[in-house]
Formats: C-alpha cells, sequence, structure tokens
C-alpha cells in the first residue's frame, strides 16, 4: 500500500489530527518506559514498574494508534510500528505459538507438576457456589498431575471445611508438605502446600521479615533416581481490599452489613507491594541458587513478565510457559486483560514441554501445569 508523508507536520494538522498525533507520541514514550520495567528496581523507582504493570494496556493503545495511522496512509504509523517491533522479547512472555505435543506420548521418566492459587478453597464463598472447592479437586484430579503445589491454601483444624484430607482422599497423593503463615490461628491455617505422589525427604520454610502473610517453602521430592527441590512460593501480595477489587475487578473478603468500606487506594498499595517483592527475591533467590539438585519453581508472582521480579528468576532459570505455552498466557481474572502473575520455573538443565494455562474459572487465578522429562 502506498504511503504519502501529506500531514508530517504536526502544524499543518487539523485539530482531530493534532490530538490523535500528541496521543501517538505519549503513548509511544510510555510503552518505551514500559520496556525498562524488568530493568528498574522498584524499591528505587516505582514509577517505572506501575508503567511495567500497565505494559498490555499500553500496548494494545498503540496497536490501536498503529492501525489508524496506517490506513489513513500517513508516516506516523511508523514510529510506532518500530517501537512495537523492538519489544519483541516482552510480547513473547505474554503470547506464545508454540506447538503442541500430545500428552499421549510416553515417556519413560515424565513428571508433570501443577501450581494454582486457590484464594482459600473458595472459603468466604466469593463465586457463590458451594462446590468450588470440590470442583478444585476435581480439576486437579482431570489434570493428573504428579505434584501440585497450592498457594493461597487453607487447612481447618476443627474439620468443618475439609481440605488436605480431601486431596489426599480423592487425588491419591501419599506425601504432603505443608506451611502457613504468621496470620494463622489454632483453627484457621492459611499458606502454602505441596501434595506429591513421590516420597518428601526434606522441606524448609522460607520467611520474609517484612510481610506476614507471604512465604516460600521447598520440598526435597525423589523422583525416580533423582531427587528435585521443588520450590513453592507467593510473593509480595499487593493486600486489595472490597472496594478496590470494585475497580480492578476480582473479589475481596466480604464485608459485613455493620462494617464501613473501606477507601481506595490503589496505587499505593501496588508501590508497596512492587518494593516488598524486590526484598523478598534480594532473600530468596540466593537459597534457590544454592540448592543442591535440580529445581522447578512454582510461584504466585504477583507480578508481570516485564516486571523486575519477572526478570530476577528468568535470567538464571527457564520460564516454561516461554519454552511450551500457546496462546495468551494470562493467569489473574479480573477486569485487566492477559496479566499473568502464576509461573513455573525450571533448571536450565531440565526439558520442559506441553505447558497449559487451565482456562477454568475457580479462583481468581487459573491454575498452570508443565510436564518435565528426564
Amino acid at each position: 500500500m502506498p504511503v504519502s508523508i501529506f500531514n508530517f507536520g504536526i502544524k499543518k494538522m487539523k485539530w482531530k489530527a493534532k490530538v490523535l498525533a500528541y496521543a501517538t507520541i505519549v503513548f509511544n514514550f510510555l510503552l518505551i518506559i514500559s520496556y525498562l520495567a524488568f530493568l528498574s528496581d522498584p524499591a528505587k523507582n516505582t514509577w517505572i514498574a506501575l508503567a511495567g504493570l500497565l505494559y498490555p494496556a499500553i500496548l494494545f493503545l498503540n496497536l490501536v494508534l498503529f492501525l489508524i495511522w496506517f490506513f489513513k496512509k500517513n508516516i506516523y504509523f511508523l514510529p510506532t510500528l518500530i517501537i512495537i517491533i523492538l519489544g519483541m522479547y516482552h510480547h513473547s512472555r505474554f503470547i506464545q505459538l508454540n506447538p503442541k505435543i500430545s500428552s499421549n506420548i510416553s515417556y519413560q521418566d515424565k513428571l508433570k507438576v501443577m501450581s494454582f492459587n486457590v484464594r482459600l478453597f473458595d472459603l468466604y464463598n466469593w463465586n457463590k457456589n458451594a462446590e468450588i472447592k470440590s470442583k478444585i479437586i476435581a480439576l486437579i484430579k482431570d489434570q493428573k498431575p504428579d505434584i501440585v503445589c497450592l498457594q493461597e491454601y487453607f487447612f481447618d483444624n476443627t474439620r468443618k471445611f475439609l481440605t488436605r484430607e480431601n486431596i489426599l482422599e480423592e487425588l491419591s497423593f501419599k506425601y504432603y508438605h505443608e506451611s502457613f503463615s504468621s496470620e494463622s490461628n489454632m483453627n484457621s491455617m492459611f499458606g502454602l502446600a505441596t501434595f506429591s505422589k513421590y516420597p518428601i525427604i526434606n522441606k524448609e520454610k522460607i520467611e520474609f521479615n517484612d510481610e506476614k502473610s507471604n512465604h516460600c517453602m521447598w520440598s526435597d521430592i525423589v523422583f525416580k533416581k533423582d531427587t528435585l527441590r521443588i520450590f513453592n512460593a507467593h510473593l509480595g501480595s499487593i493486600r486489595f481490599n472490597y472496594s478496590d477489587y470494585k475497580i480492578i475487578g476480582g473479589k475481596g473478603r466480604p464485608i459485613r452489613s455493620n462494617q464501613k468500606k473501606p477507601k481506595q487506594n490503589i496505587v499505593n498499595k501496588l508501590k508497596i507491594g512492587f518494593r516488598n517483592r524486590s526484598i523478598q527475591l534480594k532473600k530468596l533467590i540466593p537459597v534457590i541458587k544454592d540448592s543442591p539438585f535440580k529445581k522447578i519453581i512454582c510461584c504466585d508472582l504477583n507480578d508481570t513478565p516485564i516486571s523486575y521480579a519477572y526478570n530476577e528468576f528468568n535470567r538464571l532459570y527457564v520460564d516454561a510457559f516461554t519454552k511450551s505455552g500457546f496462546g495468551i498466557g494470562g493467569t489473574y481474572i479480573g477486569k485487566i486483560p492477559f496479566l499473568r502473575i502464576d509461573y513455573i520455573w525450571h533448571d536450565k538443565t531440565l526439558e520442559s514441554f506441553n505447558f497449559q494455562t487451565h482456562q477454568e474459572p475457580l479462583s481468581d487465578h487459573k491454575a498452570i501445569s508443565a510436564e518435565f522429562i528426564f
């Protein structure tokens, strides 16, 4: 299609075209800034991190602007196109087109790992569906993982809301490792859990001084002739309240009739979350690197693939989604589309395939899984 360069100068444009041109310059600049988020430590600069968080929306607006200028046959489409192409590394962390491999292919030593933030198994009935817990267990059963890592896990010591017991009975797991946060009390236990069909021979909890609810744990699991260290992590929760979720989608803890609705404070909470993850990673990454065994890391990172936190993991380990995922990798279920905040990383010496993002809306997160060949 021939492209004319008339109206290249903004001063010669009509006022509507001028507005569009200035908007293009602004969103081009914001897209470039968002690309830099993975290099910028949010403990030092949170505004670049915020631009990175908004990357999916900023990219979408740039695509719209590109199409408008392109069909207007105006040269203003070219800078936008170049900037979009320069971000292919980041785009590939959200969208992948890897060829699918049949799960029926037989490998002698194949291990399937699943990670899922189960949001307390819908303890507070956010979905207004009493069957959510049983549906979560049914989803895991259908996928037949050898190891499953659960974040926002709940265990009830009063046995009124059975979780561990149902999982062990219905999913035929023989071994488990639970780790609870300091916010737990004698009856209600909140935290992480890893269930395995293979023996767990050692385990440990990694706590963070800055956060009571977030932590990590690792489990040494013997698989055939290998010992694997499975990390199960939940980092940098943003602690949105009921009013915040009304804006971004998802559901906070229900408000009783006698309680006052809390004020919205989204930006400040995001900034605190960015800083907390940066601090937590400085403690966690050295522990992971020191592992004497091959590592698989299941993580609710609460951050996107364009973030500093993601890059701290990804420069050392392989993101299973980029290795064998297909389609859009978004895992958060809310009003903001394409937010990918849940991950499975692994050592570069391991081979992963058949990464899946499971679409069932049983939590505010989607479950993910990957298979490994030894």
